[in-house]
């Protein structure tokens, strides 16, 4: 599977540039008829548009790149999580994931594709922006029900690598078998960072007046669980591929994915 084709980078567009600024990162859901690309609610909400601007997606097909404009926001009223309604016509290479029935192991490999590096250079005449996707790969260290800032205990997973600005609406995807195929078991939402072990701070004193103490993070990262997701999305009424795979000593053992339409 190339990734490009399920994730996608979300942008805003103003009438004199058609990507003029990275807000997050997207993956595509939705049955035959339908294409949705989900992401972080805040990606949208702590981004409102100027007049004449719109939010978009950027596709790098098989015949170049495509920008394609979202029609429509649902925002989702638990959890952070946003869905946009594209046209599906428009992007015939689209790849739509599934959303995993259960989480990891903690001891399981887990990847995340994402677009936080992307550059957006203005120059005399003309804007050059370059699309240097991110991929991690790493495990999940922690899955815990959350209650900051959510307010009402949601489920969460922490990654081994850290969410930086622009990877927001990422998905945190794991290896199902015997399809081989790639099942989203959450979704980046905000770094989490965690001190390091004491004897990792480090402390310097000038003759005993001037103290200076450099500490050290560990750069997690937060994401909404699948169950979070899953219930979200059968909570406004979005449909989705449900891959039921389960957590193993080695390999998953998912079977095929089913749709699941509320």
């Amino acid at each position: 599977m190339r990734p490009e084709h399920a994730i996608v980078p979300i942008v805003r567009s103003s009438p004199d540039l058609p990507i003029s600024e990275l807000l997050g990162s997207g993956f595509f859901i939705g049955d035959g008829e339908r294409l949705l690309v989900v992401t972080a609610a805040h990606v949208i909400k702590d981004n409102p548009l100027l007049e004449g601007e719109r939010y978009t997606v950027v596709f790098a097909g098989t015949a170049g790149v495509s920008a394609v404009s979202i029609s429509a926001v649902l925002a989702s009223p638990d959890v952070d999580l946003a869905v946009c309604v594209v046209e599906a016509s428009l992007l015939p290479e689209a790849i739509r994931l599934p959303i995993a029935s259960t989480n990891p192991a903690l001891n399981e490999d887990v990847v995340c594709f994402e677009y936080s590096s992307t550059r957006i250079e203005r120059q005399p005449g003309r804007t050059h922006v370059s699309f240097e996707p991110y991929a991690h790969k790493g495990n999940v260290v922690r899955a815990y029900d959350s209650t900051f800032p959510e307010g009402t205990p949601t489920p969460t997973l922490l990654t081994s690598f850290p969410a930086l600005q622009g990877a927001s609406g990422a998905p945190v995807l794991v290896k199902t078998t015997p399809r081989r195929t790639l099942a989203v078991v959450g979704m980046m939402v905000a770094n989490a960072e965690r001190h390091l072990m004491p004897a990792q701070v480090l402390k310097l004193e000038d003759g005993g007046s001037v103290t200076e103490e450099v500490r050290y993070y560990l750069p997690y990262g937060k994401a909404l669980a699948c169950r979070a997701v899953g219930d979200a999305l059968q909570a406004m009424g979005i449909p989705f591929e449900l891959a039921d795979i389960k957590p193993t000593d080695g390999a998953s053992e998912g079977g095929a994915p089913s749709v699941v339409t509320p």
